[in-house]
């Protein structure tokens, strides 16, 4: 019976300083708690977040060099260096079709 007398004892001691620790570590927190930066209308977006700034002026600083000059209009030879015609993109689709289909009909035969 002594026993569960001190166990009871004990318990509730615990219990109490376990709960005035806690009390003190919240109040603790309360006074180290620092005003927010920004309030909650600063952080809210508008369409002007969303605007890109305008360019910085071309003075005097690093800018963008080409390695060979902008033309304004390609040449007919330079036009044709890259140029493929829609005739031959088209007949080479029907051909990659073609070859899976035969594929699929070789794959059946056998």
């Amino acid at each position: 019976m002594a026993f569960l007398v001190t166990l009871t004892i004990l318990a509730t001691s615990l219990a109490a300083r376990t709960r005035q620790t806690a009390a003190q570590a919240r109040e603790e927190a309360l006074r180290a708690r620092k005003k927010p930066v920004l309030t909650t209308e600063e952080l809210a977006l508008s369409v002007d977040d969303f605007m890109l700034p305008a360019p910085p002026a071309a003075e005097g600083g690093p800018r963008y060099v080409p390695f060979r000059p902008r033309l304004a209009r390609w040449t007919a030879e330079i036009a044709d260096r890259y140029w493929v015609s829609p005739r031959e993109i088209a007949t080479e689709i029907v051909e990659s079709m073609n070859d899976r289909s035969m594929e699929r009909l070789f794959q059946d035969v056998k």
